[in-house]
């Protein structure tokens, strides 16, 4: 994990410095793998303030403290990406998403991280039924013609297997039906 420190208004100090990087060496028991670090420390008038922002895989956190105290300040950024980074925790756990590496093979993991992208896949998918009437190939056609849908979902009433025709984006129409391959 590389931690950046800057300085704003303030004379660099290795003090202040090893106290943030401690601090932030904490958050490794709540974050997985975290990239980078970066925090900002600024004086303003009477307070001082303290930003920081953690990357970790595909995750940004932000966080500020202010204070008139320095160190105050920073233990305020700090508990901030704390609370931040256990609600995360919680979330993943209620979803059944593992936030700790599995000490399974690589194939494992590789399954594992397929899981995770169909989850992601199929909460992004948007449901919608219908009712798939008993009808002819000619009925769907003709319904099709005179509707405003690209598609009609059937049964056939000459095979009794659910069937598909929709229009294609070239204009022609598909007709789409279960076989054995």
């Amino acid at each position: 994990m590389q931690v950046a420190v800057t300085f704003r208004h303030l004379e660099p100090n290795e003090g202040i410095k090893d106290y943030v990087k401690e601090k932030v060496e904490k958050l490794e028991r709540y974050l997985e793998n975290p990239r980078e670090v970066h925090v900002v420390l600024t004086a303003e008038k009477f307070r001082h303030r303290a930003e920081m922002t953690v990357v970790v895989d595909g995750l940004t956190l932000n966080s500020e403290g202010r204070d008139s105290d320095l160190y105050t300040a920073i233990d305020q950024m700090v508990e901030k990406v704390e609370r931040q980074a256990r609600e995360r925790r919680g979330k993943d756990k209620r979803k059944g998403i593992s936030t700790k590496a599995s000490s399974g093979s690589d194939s494992e993991k590789a399954e594992e991280f397929g899981q995770e992208e169909d989850r992601d896949l199929l909460s992004s998918i948007r449901r919608r039924r219908v009712s798939a009437k008993p009808m002819t190939v000619e009925e769907a056609l003709e319904q099709l013609r005179l509707s405003k849908d690209e598609l009609v979902i059937f049964i056939n009433s000459d095979s009794g297997q659910m069937n598909v025709l929709y229009r294609r984006n070239d204009g022609t129409l598909e007709w789409v039906e279960p076989g054995t391959p």
